[in-house]
């Protein structure tokens, strides 16, 4: 699949129902499964470090994911009027309750579930991730080299989709309050990861595998 970049979200206006923004099979989920799949995540994760189940084959699920089900939709039926960038990796969408002047997800195609499954062998993944969010904050504000940026994951059980994905904003948050959901304080960071600071423990812990390999 070639790498497509959709108009910014200053040329599309922006779906205002959830209905528009995910395929109709979403659009009726519940607030509550929501609020209760990072707990899920959690959990499962847990038993796959211990191995008591196995891990994930990270194959769409799209009978059971939200993002899996939106990302197939685009592949079968084009943009949905959401999606800022696709290629054959990574998709970038905005999200449908923004929190600041701009917010995207970013997204691997693959069903990963959250950042806390990441693995040194996913380092290029995660820095991938992080160079398409920073790329579509920059195409929405051009030359403006000192607009205030943030990019994260919510770890579980803090994240709402069991479907990895990275926030990317252009600040100020809006409402303000929504600054601590997002929050990268250091006594914060059992919830929210900043991006950065993923990608280089990952590359550090590839270095190492690679060192020892070597010996």
């Amino acid at each position: 699949m070639a790498s497509r970049i959709y108009p910014t979200i200053a040329a599309v206006k922006l779906p205002t129902r959830l209905s528009r923004l995910l395929p109709s099979k979403a659009a009726h989920v519940r607030r509550r499964h929501l609020t209760t799949m990072g707990l899920i995540v959690w959990g499962n994760e847990l038993l796959q470090s211990w191995g008591v189940v196995p891990k994930d084959t990270r194959a769409p699920r799209a009978d059971t994911c939200l993002f899996c089900r939106k990302i197939l939709g685009e592949e079968a039926e084009g943009n949905d009027g959401t999606f800022v960038h696709t290629d054959d990796e990574l998709v970038v969408f905005r999200d449908w309750r923004p929190a600041a002047q701009r917010h995207y997800l970013v997204c691997p195609r693959d069903h990963v579930s959250s950042a806390r499954s990441l693995t040194a062998a996913d380092a290029g993944l995660a820095r991938r991730m992080l160079q398409a969010g920073k790329d579509a904050i920059a195409r929405d504000f051009p030359g403006e080299a000192d607009i205030e940026t943030r990019f994260g994951y919510h770890l579980p059980p803090f994240n709402s989709v069991d479907h990895l994905h990275m926030h990317a904003f252009a600040l100020p948050f809006d409402p303000p309050w929504k600054e601590r959901k997002y929050s990268v304080h250091p006594w914060a960071r059992f919830a929210f990861m900043p991006a950065e600071e993923l990608v280089e423990r990952l590359e550090r812990e590839a270095a190492a595998e690679e060192e020892g390999e070597q010996r």
